[in-house]
């Protein structure tokens, strides 16, 4: 349930008049689920919005003083949220205000304390409704996207989540004005950006971008990709890979992960990439974000061999470094942008893994390097490798890839104590008193040593500990006291 019938009623004792507009109103003709509204208000938007907090008991943020914007969040007991954006109506009436938006299904507006919901009762100076029977998406005007940069990748947005289509006008000028997206705050620019990928049919979303001329201005990075050539088992360039990759993970996500260890794991999966990163954005889609950028380090660092092979080594980390640059300069945060630089930079690690094989050692040391990302990390290798040979590929090296995905999963959700984090024997006091190490980096890497000689059973006590450090200590030259 959103709240459109207590702020229906809440309106209906006031004196201001309210005006339902923008993307809340399209949606509920669209009769599709809302849980935003927009209010524009003629009198003071903070005011009323304030008000409205305190009849809910809900939580009031004034936004922008300046402009009179200000938000009611209603937080659920099932942890859901209702918001409502209440704004100054911009210009002298409803019409003025509806004149500043960005496309005609947008720029609709109904009475907020009489509407219910009747469309011959809309104010609709820019004959939204019918763009909106004909799943069209067309701008107000032709400044649209000069006035507001963002607006460029809010009409891809529109395309991708409704499954409208921009009409030939509108899209002739988001690809005249495609460079502004150099310009926009990168915040907003973000979220659209995400969205857009996040939304169903990937592969044709990214492509749309591409056709727009978007995607090389919100991502510059990937332009150095295209045509990139890349040697066998690769069918794709780097830049049509990175593409598919993306398509591999909605492929994965809609068939419940099943695809992955014989299913053992899909509801530990989907819990996973369920989690959320930040208040709009999940793990899943990070990985879609990772998946397109990965292989954004080849083309600098690739070479020719004499027989004609083609390799990128070092691309990992290259392109680790550039994941980063990308993510500080879309202002994600720091938390995201770590565990997608090391996804990037570890994501060759399952695969190297299935050539060379994988032992409890190795188990511990993957995701001693990278904590829970590693369940990332393993789901990134197998829709990299369905981008590589293609989803129908049924080669020793998937068969190999999917059986050490299915051990690094196995351990980690049912072996974690044992293998991956197993509990202390020593703490640093331990190494620096008994065996009478001074403080440094050697204490760390010692009891690392400890963890990983547990990980693989070589230590399960106290004293089998304080007598492997004895011996690793002469292995590294280095003999504490007996």
């Amino acid at each position: 349930m959103n709240l459109l019938e207590p702020l229906r009623v809440f309106l209906q004792a006031r004196s201001e008049r309210a005006y339902l507009v923008g993307g809340a109103l399209r949606d509920v003709l669209l009769e599709r689920e809302t849980h935003d509204l927009d209010v524009s208000v003629q009198g003071s938007a903070s005011n009323i919005a304030r008000a409205f907090a305190d009849d809910l008991g809900a939580a009031y943020f004034l936004m922008d003083a300046e402009h009179d914007v200000a938000r009611v969040i209603l937080e659920r007991a099932d942890g859901t949220r209702d918001i409502v954006d209440f704004a100054r109506l911009r210009g002298g009436s409803v019409q003025d205000d509806l004149a500043t938006r960005d496309f005609t299904i947008n720029a609709m507006a109904a009475d907020a304390a009489s509407w219910d919901g009747q469309a011959d009762a809309l104010i609709d100076p820019f004959n939204g409704r019918q763009d909106l029977e004909a799943k069209r998406v067309r701008a107000v005007r032709a400044e649209v996207f000069r006035n507001d940069a963002v607006r460029l990748l809010r009409a891809a947005r529109m395309e991708a989540e409704l499954g409208f289509v921009l009409d030939e006008e509108t899209a002739r000028l988001v690809r005249r004005d495609a460079e502004l997206l150099a310009f926009a705050p990168m915040e907003r620019a973000r979220d659209e950006l995400v969205k857009v990928i996040a939304a169903p049919n990937a592969l044709r979303n990214l492509r749309r971008l591409d056709a727009l001329r978007l995607l090389g201005h919100i991502l510059p990075e990937v332009n150095a990709m295209r045509g990139v050539t890349q040697s066998s088992p690769h069918i794709y360039d780097v830049f049509e890979h990175s593409l598919h990759a993306v398509n591999a993970a909605e492929e994965t996500e809609r068939a419940g992960y099943s695809n992955l260890a014989q299913g053992a794991f899909g509801e530990q999966l989907r819990e996973h990439f369920a989690q959320r990163l930040s208040a709009e954005r999940t793990r899943r889609e990070l990985l879609r974000l990772t998946l397109l950028l990965h292989d954004i380090g080849k083309p600098a660092t690739r070479t020719v061999e004499a027989n004609g092979r083609i390799r990128f080594f070092g691309h990992e980390d290259v392109g680790a470094a550039m994941v980063e640059s990308a993510f500080r300069r879309l202002k994600f945060s720091n938390d995201e942008i770590v565990r997608a630089k090391t996804i990037v930079q570890h994501h060759l690690r399952p695969l190297l893994l299935a050539q060379n094989g994988i032992t409890t050692r190795a188990v511990y040391r993957f995701f001693r390097d990278t904590g829970d990302v590693g369940v990332d990390i393993a789901v990134h290798a197998w829709c990299d490798q369905n981008a590589t040979y293609g989803a129908d590929d049924v080669s020793d090296e998937k068969v190999a890839l999917q059986a050490v995905i299915g051990r690094l999963l196995e351990r980690y959700y049912h072996a974690r104590e044992e293998v991956i984090a197993p509990p202390p024997l020593l703490n640093g006091n331990d190494v620096i008193e008994f065996l009478q190490v001074p403080p440094g980096p050697r204490v760390g890497e010692m009891l690392d040593a400890v963890r990983e000689a547990q990980a693989v059973g070589e230590v399960t006590t106290r004293e089998e500990a304080f007598a492997f450090l004895r011996a690793w200590g002469k292995g590294k030259k280095f003999d504490p006291p007996a």
